[in-house]
């Protein structure tokens, strides 16, 4: 068994792999043209000439502290079952994690079926990714926008600008996905099997936001149809609004709208009667430092000052463990080789510092962040200004 880059002749043996891990069925047709992540961030296990496992990692970048940091979307990571707990998983997060490193994706997020194999590699739990239903009637208490906003059918020739919109709002989320043409030209990809509704939002003649609806089957027994808002960005609060106002004048048929909720929700601020959300589902992304000097210095900073001499443990990068000074100064931030390491951290716990997911004292109450001060904990938290990161898109 040995771990390789994927060949073009292996793209439809990977893709049946995926459906088989990932699907109540055990094949599927087979599309050429499928989008995917790009084959030469791909990689598989083969035995002979049978495939036995596929990790790929899609090169986006992803938002902290208003900076958009390369990072490689762990996704597609599968064995085949007759083959799982013979360690193929672990020599595939390896390659992959030696592959990102190569390709300059300084960290790494991921969606974990099970988290422990990941946890056990240096992945630790980093973000949210929150979905919830709301009463589609509602959406018409949202206020009407205050300039001229005209909605009208998408096009492919909207993507370019679109990806522009949107990957100019998800940088000033925390952890918001910086995701690229490729990946909202698969995103916006229209689906045979899903009623699908997309829609432009023009200010004058520039695209200034989106809407991507898909029609579900009814939640409550009653209604022609449910709602799954799949996509809602605009440039400004306006464009939103109008983009949902949309969504609501389908109430009279269908009852119920679910969507991605954010942590501070803007409809908390726009609905009259507050924001009745039902069956919320948390899911939780994990994240790892790849290259943790590269990535303390591409991520934003506050403008402060402040100094922490750490010891990282990271038995799977040699080049992030040992005694690094953190430093903080004006809005820049380095970790340089050195210090007395009197501060120790796993790779893991400083992951989740680093997206602003766990905060340096209840890392410091896990017993993940160790030989820390006061002091220590209070610049830490100040350098890290922790606040809930979460992701729109699911990948």
């Amino acid at each position: 068994m040995k771990i390789r880059p994927l060949r073009p002749d292996d793209a439809e043996q990977a893709f049946q792999l995926r459906v088989a891990a990932f699907s109540a069925v055990t094949r599927d047709d087979y599309d050429a043209d499928e989008v995917y992540i790009p084959d030469h961030h791909r990689l598989v296990a083969v035995d002979g000439r049978r495939m036995v496992g596929h990790a790929g990692a899609w090169p986006f970048r992803q938002a902290f502290g208003g900076h958009p940091v390369p990072m490689g979307g762990l996704a597609g990571v599968v064995v085949v079952d007759d083959r799982r707990g013979t360690g193929i998983g672990s020599q595939l997060l390896s390659a992959a994690l030696d592959h990102m490193g190569d390709a300059g994706m300084v960290i790494s997020t991921l969606y974990p079926s099970t988290p422990l194999p990941y946890r056990r590699w240096g992945w630790e739990f980093a973000g949210v990714h929150a979905r919830g239903t709301l009463r589609t009637r509602d959406l018409l208490d949202v206020p009407a926008p205050t300039s001229g906003i005209v909605l009208r059918p998408y096009t492919p020739a909207d993507l370019a600008p679109i990806v522009a919109v949107h990957d100019g709002v998800t940088r000033t989320e925390p952890g918001g996905l910086v995701a690229g043409e490729r990946w909202l030209r698969r995103a916006l990809r229209p689906d045979p099997d899903e009623p699908e509704i997309v829609i432009v939002a023009t200010r004058g003649d520039d695209p200034v936001g989106l809407l991507l609806l898909a029609k579900t089957q009814p939640t409550e027994g009653h209604g022609s149809y449910g709602l799954d808002v799949r996509r809602l960005f605009g440039v400004d609060r306006d464009v939103e609004r109008v983009l949902w106002r949309a969504v609501g004048y389908h109430h009279p048929v269908a009852a119920r709208t679910s969507f991605v909720t954010r942590p501070a929700e803007p409809l908390l601020f726009d609905l009259q009667h507050g924001l009745d959300v039902s069956g919320a589902l948390t899911m939780r992304f994990m994240t790892r430092l790849v290259d943790a000097p590269a990535a303390i210095s591409a991520r934003g900073w506050p403008a402060i000052s402040a100094t922490v001499e750490l010891e990282i443990v990271d038995a799977r990068r040699p080049a992030n463990a040992g005694r690094f000074v953190f430093e903080v100064r004006d809005g820049a931030a380095a970790l340089t080789a050195g210090g007395s390491g009197r501060v120790a951290i796993d790779i893991g716990a400083l992951s989740s510092l680093y997206t602003g997911f766990a905060s340096a004292r209840q890392l410091a109450h896990a017993h993940r962040l160790t030989g820390a001060t006061d002091a220590d904990i209070v610049a830490l938290s100040d350098a890290f200004n922790a606040q809930t990161p979460f992701l729109r898109d699911y990948f």
